[in-house]
């Protein structure tokens, strides 16, 4: 998957949209989430939510700058687990 192939529902950009303020919708799949406020504590909650939203638990190992960096490379992970949990 690249980042300019991308689908995710409406609650995920919303959920983001609502951690990073300083984002809006529609979502560029390539945005660099630290530029634009992903700071350590708001990685926090946005772990928090989205695990709480999808009904997943993000492994350790997942818990990466990569996976954090973009929206595109977190929906990646997220949405593996997803179908790894629904298999």
């Amino acid at each position: 998957m690249t980042t300019t192939d991308v689908s995710w529902d409406a609650g995920f950009e919303q959920l983001l949209t609502s951690v990073l303020p300083r984002v809006t919708a529609p979502l560029d799949p390539a945005l660099d989430l630290k530029a634009v406020g992903l700071d350590s504590m708001a990685t926090i909650e946005l772990l928090v939510r989205l695990e709480d939203q999808y009904d997943v638990e993000i492994p350790e190992d997942k818990l990466t700058a990569a996976t954090f960096a973009t929206p595109g490379a977190l929906w990646a992970v997220l949405a593996a687990l997803r179908t790894a949990a629904h298999a």
